[in-house]
C-alpha cells in the first residue's frame, strides 16, 4: 500500500485513513474515514482516498471563533490608524462605518472568512452591527450571503448587534433576513437593564438566542450577566444564552464572583472570552498596574459555566493586529489566562458545541473534522503556531499551510560575524 505523507496532500483531496498520528492524550492512533465520519481503520466501506502515514504529525480538533466582527475586518488604516480604548474604538466606527458599503464589507468579510478557514477555524460566530446610514442591514444581508457562500467549509452563525438607539422595528427587520441570534452592548446603554430586557424580549418574541457583549469594562459594578442569567434562566437548554468579555468579573472579590459564576451555571450562561482585543482596549486608565482584562478563566471553568474564546476583531479599530487565526487566543490564554495548553487548546475548540455543532474531537463515530500539525505536543504546535497545517472537513482537504524558510548555513558564518 502506498502511503502518503500529511504535507503531500493536496486541496480537494479526500483522505480514506491517517497511520500513526498522535491524537490530543499524545496516543499514537490509527483511524479510518468513512461517510465523513471517523471509523476504525480496519472497518468496511473506506472512502475512496488517501491512505497518509501521519507519524510525528497530531490530529487536533478544529478551531471555533466564537466572537468575530468580519464586517469590521481589515478597516484599521482605512479609518485613520486609530489606537485607544474601547471608548475611542466606538467613537471612531460610529464615525466611520458609515462610510462601509456593501460591497466593501463583503469583500473584507470574505478576506476573513477564508484567512479562518486556511487556518482551521471551521465555525465561526460573528457579530454584524447596523450600519449607520440610509440602509442600516447592509452589513447584515452581505454576511448572511457569505454564510451560504461558505457552507460546507466553514459554519458561520450571524448576530445581529444592535445598540440602545436602534429602533425595535429595524431590529425585526434584520430577523426576517435570517439571522441566528440577537446581540447588544448593553453596558453601553444609559439604561443597561432595560435594554438587556428589551433584547431578551425581542428574541423571545422571535424564538431565537442571545449573544451579548456583556460588561466590557474594568468597573466591578458592571454586572450585566447576573441581568442574562435572572432574564433567561427558564429558557430551553437549546436556547443560546452567551455572554461575551465578561472583564468585570476579574475585579469582583471572590466572594461576588462565587455568586455570580453559580447564577451562569444555573441559567445555563455561556461566557465567550475574548483576549487578544480585551488586552489592548482595557487598561489605558493603568498606565502602572494595568489589569489583564481577562476573566478568571480558571475559575469559570471549576464552576460548570460553559466558556469559549473569539479571535473578535480583525485589523479594525479596536485591535490593529488581529488576523483570523485563533491558534493566537490559545497562546494568549496560556500566557495571559494561565491556562494549560491543551485546557487551551478545548476552550477554542469548545465553540462548536456551543454552536450545537457536531463533535470534532478525533474519536471514532465523530465527524471527520480536523486539523492535522506537524508537532509532538499542543504546547509545540502553539509555540511555533503550527506553520504547517493541514485542515481537513468531512474526511475531504480543504486547506494546506506549509513551512518555507531560507537562511543561510550557519556553518560558513566566520567568527568574526558572530557576536556575544
Amino acid at each position: 500500500m502506498l502511503l502518503r505523507r500529511p504535507d503531500e496532500l493536496v486541496p480537494g483531496e479526500t483522505v480514506r485513513s491517517l497511520r500513526a498520528v498522535t491524537d490530543l492524550d499524545g496516543t499514537v492512533v490509527s483511524v479510518g474515514f468513512a461517510d465523513g465520519r471517523i471509523v476504525n481503520r480496519d472497518a468496511e466501506g473506506l472512502a475512496a482516498g488517501v491512505d497518509v502515514d501521519a507519524s510525528d504529525w497530531m490530529l487536533l480538533p478544529p478551531m471555533a471563533d466564537l466572537h468575530a466582527h468580519v464586517d469590521k475586518a481589515y478597516t484599521w488604516s482605512a479609518a485613520g490608524s486609530p489606537e485607544g480604548s474601547l471608548e475611542d474604538a466606538v467613537s471612531c466606527w460610529q464615525s466611520f462605518g458609515e462610510l462601509l458599503t456593501y460591497e466593501q464589507i463583503k469583500i473584507n468579510a470574505r478576506r476573513q472568512l477564508t484567512a479562518a478557514m486556511r487556518a482551521g477555524v471551521t465555525a465561526i460566530r460573528t457579530h454584524v452591527n447596523y450600519h449607520e446610514g440610509p440602509d442600516p442591514l447592509r452589513g447584515i444581508r452581505a454576511v448572511i450571503e457569505l454564510r451560504e457562500e461558505f457552507r460546507g467549509f466553514v459554519d458561520l452563525q450571524v448576530v445581529a448587534m444592535h445598540g440602545y438607539n436602534r429602533e425595535s422595528d429595524v431590529i425585526r427587520e434584520a430577523i426576517g433576513l435570517g439571522v441566528d441570534l440577537l446581540g447588544d452592548a448593553p453596558h453601553l446603554s444609559p439604561d443597561p437593564q432595560a435594554e438587556i430586557e428589551r433584547t431578551v424580549q425581542l428574541a423571545e418574541e422571535a424564538g431565537l438566542g442571545v449573544d451579548i457583549h456583556t460588561d466590557e469594562t474594568l468597573n466591578p459594578n458592571s454586572l450585566g450577566i447576573r441581568d442574562l442569567a435572572r432574564l433567561t434562566s427558564r429558557w430551553p437548554a437549546s436556547m443560546t444564552r452567551s455572554a461575551g468579555h465578561c472583564v468585570s468579573l476579574a475585579m469582583q472579590t471572590p466572594e461576588t464572583l462565587a455568586v455570580v459564576l453559580s447564577e451562569a451555571a444555573a441559567a445555563g450562561v455561556s461566557i465567550i472570552t475574548n483576549p487578544l482585543t480585551n488586552l489592548y482596549l482595557q487598561g489605558w486608565e493603568h498606565p502602572t498596574a494595568t489589569p489583564r482584562a481577562l476573566p478568571p478563566l480558571r475559575s469559570i471553568l471549576e464552576a460548570g459555566v460553559g466558556l469559549a474564546a473569539g479571535g473578535d476583531n480583525v485589523q479594525d479599530p479596536f485591535n490593529p493586529l488581529g488576523n483570523g487565526d485563533m491558534i493566537d487566543v490559545v497562546a494568549a490564554l496560556v500566557l495571559a489566562g494561565h491556562l494549560t495548553p491543551r485546557a487551551a487548546w478545548e476552550v477554542v475548540t469548545a465553540g462548536r458545541g456551543l454552536m450545537n455543532l457536531p463533535r470534532a474531537t478525533g474519536a471514532v463515530g465523530d465527524v471527520a473534522d480536523m486539523i492535522l500539525v506537524r508537532a509532538t505536543s499542543v504546547a509545540e504546535a502553539v509555540a511555533e503556531r503550527a506553520p504547517e497545517r493541514i485542515v481537513i472537513r468531512g474526511g475531504r482537504v480543504i486547506a494546506r499551510r506549509r513551512l518555507a524558510i531560507d537562511a543561510v548555513d550557519v556553518s560558513i558564518i566566520e567568527a568574526k560575524e558572530i557576536r556575544a
